[in-house]
């Protein structure tokens, strides 16, 4: 039969028909005719190449495989499984931190209890850009490892007690990466000792949108200051918190910021 007419028969097209061809996959014994005497085998060879490509295993490791023992390819396999059960667990994740980051532009959004108690787990930050940024060989591979470990780790922000009290204008403002304890354990991450370890507890967390946070006054603040000093607890540490991301506002590009005061 013809190439085409072959391929017809497998469900799939004529020229990847053409590329196991050539590929070595099949024999179909070309006739004068200009037709090929295709055999069940070759539709066998055909079907059980597509299967392991279907878990990504090359076409030339699937010729190689018609020559290896069961415990061979049980090897490949279980390698395989193994690397898939991680991304998975990566993936899992990243749905945990996109599913977090939606809950907080939900309450952007709604723009009301801007300020809300929380629960905030242990996490880990470095400081990089702004006032208080420090540069030292351990901070710098603590950036890069986080850097590369986006988006389990996230952009923070930091802004520096002793201006919020002197009511300094603008505020001291750094900024850097972080990442929850629970991601860097499920990642596994060593990180330098320079980096600075926050402690979880209860906290207000406040969302704020603003075009510049190096510009931050306590007016901007303010919402989560009068609450701290409502409940009794006004602001004794460095502020912490992070930028979730940044999009466009009334045609003006901003920064969705949650703030931590702790209580």
């Amino acid at each position: 039969m013809k190439v085409n007419e072959f391929a017809r028969q497998l469900g799939i097209v004529s020229s990847k028909v053409r590329y196991y061809d050539r590929m070595g996959l099949i024999q179909g014994e070309r006739q004068d005719n200009n037709y090929r005497n295709f055999t069940p085998q070759d539709a066998l060879n055909i079907y059980h190449a597509q299967m392991l490509r279907s878990f990504d295993m090359s076409i030339q490791e699937s010729l190689n495989a018609k020559n290896e023992e069961l415990d061979q390819i049980d090897e490949w396999v279980g390698a395989h499984a193994e690397s898939l059960e991680e991304q998975i667990r990566w993936q899992e994740i990243k749905l945990l931190r996109l599913k977090e980051m939606q809950a907080c532009f939900q309450m952007i959004k709604e723009g009301r209890e801007r300020v809300a108690q929380f629960s905030r787990d242990n996490s880990y930050n470095v400081w990089n850009f702004g006032f208080g940024a420090v540069r030292t060989p351990g901070v710098q591979k603590a950036v890069e490892i986080l850097s590369e470990n986006m988006p389990f780790s996230y952009i923070a922000i930091k802004i520096g007690l002793q201006s919020v009290l002197e009511d300094r204008r603008p505020l001291d403002v750094s900024i850097g990466l972080g990442i929850l304890e629970r991601n860097k354990k499920k990642l596994d991450l060593k990180l330098p000792a320079e980096v600075e370890r926050k402690e979880g507890g209860e906290i207000l967390q406040y969302m704020l949108e603003v075009s510049d946070p190096f510009q931050l006054t306590c007016q901007d603040l303010r919402p989560l200051l009068e609450e701290c000093q409502r409940r009794g607890k006004p602001i004794g540490q460095d502020l912490i918190g992070r930028i979730y991301l940044s999009y466009m506002k009334n045609g003006v590009f901003v920064h969705g910021i949650g703030l931590a005061g702790e209580i």
